[in-house]
């Protein structure tokens, strides 16, 4: 979803994936670079494609070592925006006290949850449209390889706990 609002919107995009098998992937969605965490720090590689200066603006959903090198492909007046934490751990803003000190970068965290409290009834309103018409438009939506019903749900956690899946796995109520 993050490649497609950036194309739409014609921000280029650095992405970050764990394993090769997902690059063909996120280049046919429209990723302008991919970089796999397992080729060596994720600071270093985003620096040789966007140079020495580092990256602007960052998104990470995962924390913990990844965000961490993320972070430290930032620009001095870069902004990192942390919406998740799939592994559950904490992200650490890095280990070298000059660079968290230096300059002026941002670390933002976000939990929808919590923010959408904040909103007026309008505001969701508004939200749920724009997301409607992006849904509509192709914009947003999940790739899904694996659809099980309800009384699938077995094979449907086994399916989810696959190393290297590809897609989501979507539990979908069947019909009466």
């Amino acid at each position: 979803m993050i490649i497609k609002l950036a194309r739409r919107d014609g921000i280029r995009t650095v992405n970050v994936i764990r394993r090769h098998a997902s690059i063909a992937e996120l280049e046919q969605l429209g990723a302008d670079a991919v970089i796999a965490s397992e080729d060596g720090p994720i600071d270093e590689q985003a620096h040789r494609i966007v140079g020495p200066q580092g990256v602007k603006y960052a998104i990470d959903p995962v924390a913990v070592d990844t965000g961490t090198q993320i972070f430290q492909a930032l620009n001095d007046d870069g902004h990192m925006f942390v919406y998740s934490s799939l592994t559950g751990e904490q992200i650490r803003v890095g280990a070298d006290p000059c660079f968290i000190l230096a300059g002026n970068r941002t670390l933002e965290v976000y939990w929808l949850g919590y923010w959408i409290r904040g909103l007026g009834d309008t505001a969701k309103q508004n939200l749920f449209n724009d997301s409607v018409t992006l849904i509509r438009e192709g914009i947003l939506g999940t790739i899904s390889a694996h659809s099980f019903s309800l009384d699938e749900i077995g094979a449907a956690v086994k399916q989810a706990e696959t190393p290297g899946r590809h897609g989501e796995v979507l539990l979908v109520p069947t019909k009466p």
